[in-house]
């Protein structure tokens, strides 16, 4: 994997609007120690970040079926998400499919180029 290969891979963990505030601050964090020593550092962290962040499916179908969803997404939106997540589970789909996670799956499928 190339560097470049890598850094856009953060580079979408920081477009996504669904990544966290943790993901973001550590995107930011690997983009800006481009060509400095503490780089490597942070890309060694990165499918750990990815890892801890991703969310399970069946989180996101929780998520989707929680009040918290409805205060966030309005009811209507809420409702989609709940109805696509257990759609997609019912494909097979173990991990989120937002753009954040999908991020972060493509993070973690290159785990033994990236560490």
């Amino acid at each position: 994997m190339t560097h470049t290969q890598v850094k856009e891979l953060v580079q979408a963990l920081l477009d996504a609007p669904t990544s966290n505030q943790t993901v973001k601050e550590f995107a930011q964090s690997w983009m800006n120690a481009e060509g400095k020593p503490e780089q490597e550092a942070l890309t060694k962290q990165l499918v750990s970040v990815a890892e801890q962040n991703i969310a399970l499916i069946d989180e996101t179908i929780g998520f989707a079926g929680s009040e918290l969803a409805t205060q966030i997404l309005g009811a209507e939106g809420a409702a989609n998400l709940l109805q696509h997540a257990k759609d997609i589970k019912a494909q097979g789909a173990k991990f989120c499919d937002c753009p954040g996670c999908v991020a972060a799956k493509n993070i973690i499928d290159l785990k033994a180029e990236i560490e």
